[in-house]
């Protein structure tokens, strides 16, 4: 019996992707250990910034320092687009698809001890690659991926050139996985994809306010939350369906802004601009109470002067947001920004995003203290420092104490107190 540990960077998608492998090749009578001394050691790579194609290089040497007897096998979105690089420092390399291949070329490179680069033009794969999660290992929320690839283009983005085309996955299919999954104790699901909102863009009669109606009325989920969706994909039929499912959707919308001002969005490719993005966010707060609206923001992108950069602050400020992930933007090779006038000094760029988040913790901080003195529910996730630690309906990571034991539980709890950014809450009961 092989015995394997598999190592994950970047995105929701990659550690699903991780999730659904480690269940394949469990299946296939592999022995998972999170432990250095292991047979295989499976790299998920992530290529959404230079610092993550580092980081990954990194990950797959040290992999081979720790373990020098394993087979190392790299795959994910670094190795798609950096393959050759890849060979040398791995012994197998796998890109974004053919992913459960690793169990065929394992086998064979114990015998022919040669080194396999099986990445393909990801733009020649037309059908979603079916992989399954069927028992968590990793994670106590479920996250289930629907759709792969994207097509937006962004000027500073590399991943559509990692992931292809959009393709989205059967509906029934993601009905069978959710229900094995709650079936089993999960309480909490996580709709996830490349491009989320664009599930079933190339499917008949199909779309995401379509599939999470199915979702809706063939499981019985207890809470449905949508990752990161793209402003444009909102749709006005999307809102009216979680409104109609409302008590079993989470009060949480992840949209990503990336940019402040109108002309730093039309010179990132981005299909919307500052008025759309501020309405649609005042129409999801005047449908859902209490919700929590989050971002990815890039700072010191191309050409940004201090005007534009005063207008994102502005426009977060307006939008509020209650938590952010801001990123100084990353020159990516074969990207349109790569090759544009204007590119800013890391100083200049450090500077902007230090301040960013700054506001980003204060926005946070004021979002949260609405809450103090209220009763929230917590799906509990883990142990952590004597404490448990778990996420509300519109995901405010929440501390408490209790003698019970709570994990994978809903807990009914006060929120008591802020204390160096964490929320500490005391102890209700179970729901």
């Amino acid at each position: 019996m092989l015995k394997f540990n598999v190592l994950t960077l970047g995105c929701k998608v990659n550690s699903y992707e991780s999730e659904a492998l480690i269940n394949y090749l469990i299946k296939k009578g592999w022995e998972f250990s999170s432990s250095d001394n292991v047979d295989v050691v499976i790299i998920n790579t992530c290529t959404v910034t230079s610092m993550s194609d580092q980081k990954s290089r990194q990950v797959i040497r040290n992999a081979r320092k720790k373990n020098p007897n394993a087979i190392i096998c790299a795959m994910g979105c670094y190795t798609q687009l950096h393959s050759e690089e890849a060979i040398n420092i791995a012994d197998i390399v796998i890109g974004t698809s053919n992913r459960l291949q690793v169990y065929e070329l394992v086998n064979d490179f114990i015998y022919n001890k040669e080194k396999k680069n099986i990445v393909e033009d990801i733009f020649l794969v037309k059908c979603f690659e079916e992989l399954k999660v069927d028992d968590l290992k990793t994670h106590t929320r479920g996250f289930v991926k629907i759709q792969e690839g994207c097509e937006n283009y962004c000027s500073y983005c590399a991943i559509p050139y990692s992931r292809g085309k959009i393709r989205s996955r059967n509906p029934l299919f993601v009905i069978d996985e959710i229900n094995s999954l709650v079936e089993k104790g999960t309480k909490e699901i996580i709709i996830s994809g490349i491009n989320t909102g664009a599930y079933g863009r190339d499917l008949t009669d199909m779309n995401l306010a379509k599939l999470v109606s199915l979702i809706m009325e063939n499981t019985n989920l207890y809470r449905l939350r949508i990752s990161s969706i793209e402003l444009m994909e909102i749709t006005d039929e999307l809102l009216n369906t979680l409104k109609k499912y409302e008590p079993r959707v989470a009060k949480h919308f992840h949209i990503p802004a990336q940019a402040g001002c109108d002309s730093v969005l039309e010179r990132m490719n981005r299909k919307y601009r500052v008025k759309e993005y501020i309405g649609k966010v005042d129409k999801i707060r005047s449908m859902f109470d209490d919700v929590s609206i989050t971002s990815d923001f890039l700072s010191g992108f191309v050409g940004e002067t201090k005007e534009e950069f005063e207008e994102a602050k502005k426009f977060i400020k307006r939008v509020a947001y209650s938590d952010m992930h801001i990123f100084p933007y990353s020159r990516r090779k074969g990207t349109k920004a790569d090759l544009m006038d204007g590119h800013l000094d890391p100083k200049v760029q450090k500077e902007r995003t230090t301040e960013l988040l700054t506001l980003s913790r204060e926005l946070k901080e004021e979002y949260e203290r609405k809450f103090i003195g209220k009763n929230l529910e917590v799906l509990v996730e883990n142990v952590k420092n004597g404490f448990y630690r778990g996420y509300t309906s519109n995901y405010l990571d929440v501390y408490f104490k209790s003698d019970k034991n709570y994990i994978n539980k809903l807990v009914n709890v006060t929120l008591t107190s802020i204390e160096n950014g964490k929320i500490y809450a005391k102890e209700v009961g179970e729901k």
